[in-house]
């Protein structure tokens, strides 16, 4: 683990432009893969999810991740704009939230934004505001449904910080993957997945934390959301464990160049980093980690039988491109639809897919790239001298 020193503070990005001038924006067809409404095959991916990442504020407007669920369906679906879940906490959500799904063996990821229309006793209902695809990179770089790899001992932290408390700097040392909640000032909420190698965080000092942001779809929502509201939570995970680690604190975005080299792979560093203060940070136990066995032999979905979420993206694709006139995204989300009709189109597709991951891991370090990278199973990622205990993870 790399340790700060307080001499030296890291730039601090404060604008729009300057996240955008390093992660470029968007291309149209990202934001042409968004909906507004469960269609069946969203419904299908909930019927089947035994579990999910939440992010919310409490009364207080503390922000909170954690993993709900426990069991497949978990999900209740009132309405194509309407969902509710049990949530067992002592601290019932407000306002905005967000989602992640995670169909065990599965790359992609389905991500729905809305916000809190009931709560009676445990019982959360939720508006929908967008639901989207997330594409596989954040699962493939953490090597999440692989075996868990072997850790190395925690550094010890000198200080009287919150990551001093008993056992979070061994669980941050082992976290592949994360939850990150962030909002906007106008009510919106986001979180994603994040990760980076064997750990998903960089520990800088008893109260700093430090997350390499790596080259991903440039819809960059978590940076956009910092430049307006710095607060955070995020919701950490290791394969193999029920436990989760809690942290809640203020988030700055950097492109300090020392920093970034820090977190290179084979000599390409990050192209941005987020800087966490933190508040808060605990270990528990979670209950929905621990009854959805997500890395048991045999809980994960067998190929045919799990929802194809790459699919699903380009259906949605094609549905909200059909209003766009002739542009050349209608007719490469037209295409692609017209594909996928095909018999036997569909597995050439997530080929392609597949080889797309793996060229665009590679040229952020990643290298040794399994033939299964972007399917429901297999898909390792090593760096160079590395075994399969060296994999990594990053995010968007």
């Amino acid at each position: 683990m790399q340790h700060a020193d307080p001499s030296n503070t890291p730039r601090r990005l404060t604008t729009a432009h300057e996240v955008e001038t390093a992660v470029g924006r968007p291309a149209p067809m990202i934001r042409l893969k968004q909906i507004g409404a469960l269609d069946e095959g969203c419904r299908a991916v909930l019927a089947r999810c035994p579990i999910a990442a939440f992010g919310y504020r409490d009364a207080d407007g503390a922000g909170r991740t954690t993993f709900i669920g426990g069991t497949p369906g978990f999900t209740r679906v009132r309405s194509a704009t309407r969902i509710s879940f049990s949530l067992p906490e002592s601290r019932a959500p407000h306002g905005p939230v967000s989602f992640f799904f995670l169909l065990p063996g599965v790359r992609e990821i389905l991500r729905v934004n809305g916000s809190v229309a009931a709560r009676k006793g445990t019982e959360t209902t939720v508006d929908i505001q967008e639901v989207y695809v997330h594409c596989a990179q954040a699962v493939l770089r953490s090597r999440l449904w692989q075996p868990p790899a072997p850790v190395g001992p925690a550094a010890q932290i000198a200080g009287d910080g919150p990551l001093c408390r008993p056992g979070v700097a061994a669980f941050l040392a082992a976290a592949p993957f994360l939850a990150l909640s962030t909002w906007d000032s106008s009510g919106g909420s986001d979180t994603s997945p994040r990760g980076d190698r064997q750990a998903a965080t960089r520990i800088l000092d008893s109260r700093t934390l430090v997350i390499p942001d790596r080259k991903g779809n440039k819809r960059a929502d978590t940076l956009h959301n910092l430049l307006e509201d710095d607060r955070l939570s995020f919701a950490a995970l290791v394969p193999g464990r029920s436990g989760v680690l809690h942290v809640r604190g203020r988030g700055t975005i950097t492109d300090d160049a020392a920093l970034l080299e820090t977190m290179a792979l084979r000599g390409m560093p990050p192209h941005l980093a987020l800087v966490i203060d933190v508040e808060h940070a605990e270990v528990t136990v979670n209950d929905a980690v621990a009854r959805s066995r997500l890395w048991t032999p045999g809980t994960h979905l067998a190929r045919g039988t799990a929802p194809d979420l790459m699919a699903l993206a380009g259906e949605h694709l094609a549905a909200n491109s059909a209003g766009s006139g002739g542009t050349p995204v209608m007719i490469s989300a037209v295409l692609l639809k017209a594909l996928g009709a095909v018999p036997g189109m569909k597995r050439l597709l997530r080929l392609v897919m597949n080889r797309a991951y793996r060229s665009g891991l590679r040229k952020e370090g990643y290298e040794n790239i399994g033939p299964g990278a972007g399917g429901r199973r297999g898909g390792s990622l090593r760096r160079r001298g590395a075994d399969d205990g060296g994999t990594a993870n990053s995010v968007r």
